[in-house]
């Protein structure tokens, strides 16, 4: 489990480093069966994680439909950082869409990152990193068509979509899953013309 959060971090910040035996004991791994809850909209996050196996969707309710923000598989950050900060409710639901394990990073491991050495500097770096991640997607929602969208997540992340039932990989792209099968059915005819 350590060895997981090292990786992670130095790839953050590569030239941070610490006792790591100060937060290995600290650490938690939750496991997930598929369609569980890390944590719901409306609770107060205690932790941070990071996604060891498996992959979780980032969602939000408005008018009773669900909303994906994001997709979390191996080596990605989850979590609602302000609710886990300020103890206020969490904006979002982060559901297991497979079986998945994640390392559990509570108020403790948090804090001995902060006194290690550069520790702040490195929350500040991991949180710009949520931020742009965050900016980038507002972006594209408001910016690009789904077709634009779709295309982007075939180009980065092609294994991904193997993995994503279509209903969340719709809600993700803004339409509607019947939209969502027209999409595919014109790019296709697209391809073989």
């Amino acid at each position: 489990m350590i060895e997981s959060l090292r990786l992670f971090i130095q790839h953050i910040s590569p030239q941070f480093d610490m006792d790591w035996r100060q937060v290995e004991y600290l650490l938690e791994k939750r496991t997930l069966n598929k369609g569980e809850f890390l944590f719901q909209e409306g609770d107060i996050c205690k932790f941070v994680g990071l996604t060891l196996k498996g992959c979780l969707r980032m969602f939000f309710l408005k008018d009773g439909k669900e909303l994906t923000l994001f997709f979390h598989h191996e080596n990605y950050a989850v979590g609602d950082y302000q609710s886990f900060r300020l103890q206020c409710p969490a904006c979002f639901s982060c559901q297991a869409i497979e079986d998945s394990e994640v390392l559990i990073l509570n108020q403790q491991v948090i804090q001995a990152l902060e006194s290690a050495l550069n520790g702040q500097q490195l929350l500040r770096l991991i949180v710009e990193y949520q931020a742009f991640q965050l900016r980038d997607r507002l972006m594209s929602l408001y910016r690009d068509t789904p077709e634009q969208r779709y295309l982007d997540l075939i180009e980065t992340q092609p294994k991904l979509l193997q993995r994503i039932p279509q209903h969340y990989l719709a809600s993700y792209l803004g339409i509607e899953p019947e939209s969502f099968s027209r999409l595919k059915r014109r790019m296709y005819q697209k391809n073989i013309s």
